[in-house]
């Protein structure tokens, strides 16, 4: 049962409804909480060293992403879209501040100044993942085969 529900999730071909990007969303988070609640028992153990919790921090976004990435992509599809659109995602990663403080801790002061930029930014990507939860996906066959079927 766990084969059938990751193999459609690792892969970007085809389509994904709303539904199924739910449940993919749904998964995405637990795993979110899980990986969450280790990196933080890690870190009481490491007495709670920053860099440590940093790079835990970066490898879990990258991870998640890898994992998000075709389902994302699957649901451009839906939408009639070409799945490089995912680079919105990507770069909500790269620009995610615990990334950015991994490159350098004393960076709080340029995050500081850029504020504002990446509040826009990040309210694009709210728009961005709201479109993909709320638009319903292109009806009959598109250029990326059949809807999903429930």
């Amino acid at each position: 049962m766990i084969r059938n529900f990751l193999k459609p999730l690792l892969s970007a071909k085809g389509r994904l409804n709303r539904i199924g990007f739910l449940h993919s969303f749904i998964f995405m988070l637990c795993l979110f909480i899980v990986l969450s609640i280790i990196n933080r028992e890690y870190i009481r153990q490491a007495d709670g060293a920053l860099t440590i919790y940093l790079y835990v921090k970066s490898l879990q976004s990258i991870l998640l992403l890898a994992l998000w990435t075709p389902s994302i992509i699957k649901r451009l599809h839906d939408l009639d879209i070409r799945g490089n659109r995912v680079w919105i995602a990507w770069a909500a990663l790269l620009l995610d501040v615990h990334n950015l403080m991994l490159l350098n801790i004393h960076i709080a002061a340029f995050l500081e100044k850029i504020q504002l930029v990446l509040f826009i930014f990040y309210a694009v990507v709210l728009i961005f993942y709201l479109v993909l939860f709320l638009m319903s996906g292109s009806a009959g066959t598109n250029n990326w085969g059949s809807p999903q079927e429930l």
